[in-house]
């Protein structure tokens, strides 16, 4: 087990590198950065083969679409037999994808929550850091949960940012050459745009992330207040519980009911809050959802009809076209997730600059209980040596009770 001066050394050691970047980078630069890294680069290339699974099934839509138009039933099962190693490709993939992308997020998790820990109980700065007043609350919900959702959620929103740049870029190749002629034609007005429909699809899902951006900044705000709101609530049913036996239950036991129910009623009003801004933006969402399912065959079906293109081709550009605004959509699919990593990354750098700033102390210091008690002294170590003046509020008859009994 870690000395608490051990670990305060640590701290010192680290104290100057971490005000210069953040806490949570230092899982790539500390000791077990070779593990770091690998599992990244990893990631990194399993997330280049993920994106080669989307290029072969378009590739194969349209060899499949025009075997389908010529009645080539052969072809046809030479198609099928096609789909199946994709497949079973996909299968191997994506397991070793998921099972790298958990580890890498678990590590990081545990590496920052030890540095935490490391910097927060050390030297009674648990105790200096609880006497603050201000934005600061809940050092152990920020640690147990917000460390959590900022990791997992940053490693799950980097992950699909670079998938689906990739794609973007992939499928814009692939586009750019369904394209056709560059002579672009709306009724009489005839103009040149090589590579239009690329053009067509960046446009359309560009306007839809400024509509989503702007829906999504009250949520961002949204999320915030409920994570504080959540963490006052557990916050007040462990003080409620610790204090049990401390104070005389005819004292404290209309008081503390009160008090939890007046912080349930706030994570509520959060709640609300929060749905409502969340309403907005699925009302959006959920309509451009629908309509990417057609703005690609509208705008790719007049070169079909006119003979231009073959049923696979247009199968293809169609395919296209909707993974390029799938890819272009990532801040309306990830508007909410990034609003909670960002509240939960605030929360944990607020925590770790308090911490950076936060002198231990030295020597003994005195607390006093909810009663109004003075019950204990506790050392630098944290150690509790007070334990036994602490004075009794169980009666000599209570306690004859409970051994009877």
């Amino acid at each position: 087990m870690r000395h608490p001066q051990h670990a305060l050394t640590i701290d010192h050691r680290l104290k100057g590198e971490d005000t210069k970047r953040r806490p949570a980078l230092a899982f790539w630069a500390g000791g077990q950065r070779r593990f770091a890294w690998v599992l990244t680069i990893s990631l990194i290339a399993l997330t280049v083969v993920q994106v080669s699974v989307p290029v072969a099934l378009n590739m194969w839509s349209q060899r499949l679409f025009d075997a389908l138009e010529q009645h080539d039933f052969a072809n046809v099962l030479r198609q099928a037999g096609v789909a199946v190693l994709i497949i079973i490709g996909n299968v191997v993939v994506m397991t070793i994808h998921l099972k790298t992308k958990r580890r890498l997020q678990v590590e990081w998790r545990a590496d920052l929550t030890r540095r935490l820990l490391d910097q927060w109980m050390v030297q009674g700065r648990d105790y200096r850091l609880s006497q603050l007043r201000g934005e600061l609350d809940n050092p152990d919900g920020r640690i147990a949960e917000d460390v959590r959702i900022a990791t997992e959620y940053s490693v799950d929103l980097a992950h699909s940012s670079l998938y689906c740049a990739l794609l973007l870029v992939s499928f814009a190749q692939i586009l750019y050459g369904l394209s056709g002629p560059p002579q672009v034609q709306f009724g009489s007005w005839q103009f040149t745009l090589p590579g239009h429909l690329v053009w067509i699809a960046m446009a359309y899902a560009g306007a839809g992330a400024v509509v989503a951006t702007w829906l999504g900044q009250p949520l961002t705000r949204a999320a915030t207040l409920r994570q504080n709101k959540e963490a006052d609530f557990r916050s007040g049913l462990v003080r409620a519980r610790e204090t049990a036996l401390t104070i005389p239950l005819v004292n404290a036991g209309s008081m503390r009911p009160k008090n939890i129910k007046a912080q349930f009623a706030k994570v509520i009003g959060a709640w609300q809050r929060q749905s409502g801004a969340l309403a907005h933006l699925v009302m959006f969402s959920s309509s451009w959802t629908v309509l990417s399912q057609a703005v690609p065959i509208l705008v790719a079906a007049p070169r079909y009809v006119a003979g231009a293109i073959t049923l696979g081709v247009l199968m293809q550009t169609v395919q296209a076209f909707q993974q390029m605004i799938s890819a272009l959509s990532w801040p309306i699919d990830n508007m909410q997730k990034l609003a909670e990593c960002r509240a939960s990354s605030a929360r944990v750098a607020q925590l770790h600059a308090s911490l950076i700033d936060l002198p231990a102390t030295s020597g003994k210091r005195r607390a006093v209980d909810a009663a109004g008690v003075d019950t204990a002294r506790v050392d630098a170590a944290g150690v509790d040596t007070a334990a036994s003046e602490r004075p009794t509020l169980v009666s000599e008859e209570s306690r004859r009770d409970a051994s009877i009994g």
